[in-house]
């Protein structure tokens, strides 16, 4: 698990309605980089569900005759996220979830070990300073590798057969 979703749920444990407000936003966005089986995928429906009543709660706490009724349904709102982010921590240790950023080196090194390349020029791209650049056209390479190297195994497994 991502130390900075680890970091960002512990935060929101212990904070208060304000502070979570604003971390619960950014949660969500970093589970969006994440990829899981059927339970993470209905958990994360159902959290941003949860996250988004807690935050209609919050906001209508702030104004109007209501918002101290408001700010007790947004506090027990908060209340059943910390639970439910307790549960998101278990299912994010579990190899079950993976994150969708593609890993360049973990990619040339299945490619490498295929028997694609030679380990010279395995070392040599491994190394190469525009691997860390995470640019439009660096991704879209990475693609094409990732789905060469299945064209590989397909092939070495087709002559197998």
């Amino acid at each position: 698990m991502s130390d900075e979703i680890d970091d960002l749920i512990e935060k929101l444990l212990s904070s208060g309605l304000k502070s979570a407000a604003k971390n619960l936003e950014n949660l969500l966005l970093k589970l969006e980089g994440l990829e899981g089986d059927q339970e993470f995928q209905e958990f994360t429906l159902s959290l941003k569900k949860e996250v988004k009543t807690f935050l209609e709660d919050f906001h209508r706490s702030q104004h109007g005759l209501l918002r101290h009724d408001w700010l007790r349904i947004a506090t027990y709102d908060l209340q059943n996220l910390k639970r439910r982010l307790i549960h998101l921590r278990e299912l994010l240790r579990s190899d079950a979830v993976k994150s969708k950023e593609l890993e360049p080196a973990r990619i040339l090194r299945e490619i490498y070990e295929e028997g694609g390349m030679s380990e010279a020029t395995w070392l040599m791209v491994v190394n190469h300073p525009s691997l860390k650049n995470r640019s439009r056209e660096t991704k879209k390479a990475l693609l094409r590798l990732s789905s060469l190297l299945q064209e590989l195994r397909e092939c070495k497994n087709g002559r197998d057969n």
